[in-house]
């Protein structure tokens, strides 16, 4: 089952930077965190239900997590779109966007990255999910890419503003920028629902109003009774008999990921994903962005939260493995809070 959602105006998610008036002068927006999606959703659902014994247990009113599952969220403009992967990149002096691929070198006992150039940024951007499956199969063309690449579909946009005081005058000290999301236009946010949808649907409703994000911006939903991967298990049997024939894959990271080793947050998933298909990893080489910072408020506790540190959407590991991969499913749900739509990973054939 997936959510449609679609704002009435500008979003505003706030970065996990303190802003206090007076004393910053800019508060930026980034794109909406799985927290800040599945907190509309429970929020509307309490409401909705009046606080219902139900609807409080079903959200996990209090706890982290809900009782549904969320698979994830994404930009939805007719079909999906993915936060284009890391190893998809450019570089000065080089025409179009190329992949890389990582390069062992036994001499020193470290690996680098290969591609056209050494010096290379990604490009950033969003993919189709047709083109993510193309991807995940190896059959995406380097030629093609700098062409589906889309980096349109959301705008920031600042605004300008200072505070009043009581008398209806501007305070001096007190003139900020607050930066806004703007979806581009058809442009909406797609929630994937796992298990319990049905109940979910039942205590949300088919369609209606949420608050959304901070600013007192609302949004409109409707909820659609469809399988958003299905797609992806049409082709999961032939990607897994590639990965198995060559004991290599890309692990592609859909939405954040939360993973805490010995009471610290790392990159290194090399023991979650030996757990959870029941192989051997022989090595890995993680191609990961700059770890995503939040924390937040809980209100039903009236406490802060205290910092975490994900790895980001879009992040690739390469992984050698020894044994038979046997997953049905086409996508994994890795590290913590699960249930909010952290961790949704995809595997693809990878060839070194």
């Amino acid at each position: 089952m997936r959510i449609l959602i679609e704002p009435n105006d500008v979003l505003m998610f706030r970065e996990s930077k303190p802003y206090t008036a007076g004393e910053a002068h800019l508060a930026r927006s980034i794109f909406p965190l799985p927290q800040a999606i599945a907190g509309a959703l429970r929020s509307a659902i309490l409401i909705n239900n009046n606080f219902s014994d139900e609807a409080c247990e079903f959200t996990g009113y209090k706890e982290d997590e809900p009782k549904f599952e969320i698979l994830g969220h994404f930009l939805f403009k007719d079909k999906e779109f993915f936060s284009t992967p890391l190893d998809v990149v450019k570089a000065k002096g080089v025409e179009g966007y190329f992949f890389v691929k990582p390069l062992f070198l036994e001499h020193w006992n470290r690996f680098i990255f290969k591609g056209k150039s050494i010096h290379f940024e990604s490009v950033g951007g969003f993919l189709s999910f047709e083109n993510l499956i193309e991807y995940l199969r190896e059959d995406l063309n380097e030629d093609e890419l700098e062409d589906i690449v889309r980096h349109d579909l959301i705008i920031k946009e600042s605004r300008i503003g200072i505070k009043l005081g009581d008398t209806k005058t501007t305070e001096e000290g007190f003139l900020y920028k607050a930066e806004f999301l703007r979806l581009s236009k058809c442009v909406k946010i797609s929630v994937w629902i796992g298990e319990d949808g049905g109940k979910l649907n039942r205590l949300l409703g088919n369609n209606g109003l949420i608050r959304l994000g901070g600013e007192c911006r609302f949004a409109r939903f409707e909820v659609k009774d469809e399988n958003p991967l299905s797609k992806l298990e049409k082709v999961w049997d032939e990607i897994k008999e590639e990965i198995n024939r060559n004991g290599e894959f890309k692990l592609y990271v859909a939405t954040p990921l939360l993973v805490k080793n010995d009471n610290r947050y790392t990159w290194d998933v090399m023991h979650l994903l030996e757990n959870e298909l029941n192989v051997r990893i022989r090595n890995i080489y993680p191609l990961v962005g700059k770890p995503l910072v939040f924390s937040g408020w809980n209100y039903a506790n009236n406490r802060p939260k205290p910092n975490r540190y994900a790895i980001p959407s879009g992040s690739v590991y390469f992984v050698e493995f020894e044994g038979k991969i046997e997953l049905d499913r086409p996508y994994l749900k890795l590290g913590k809070l699960k249930g909010l739509g952290y961790g949704l990973c995809f595997m693809g054939v990878g060839k070194w």
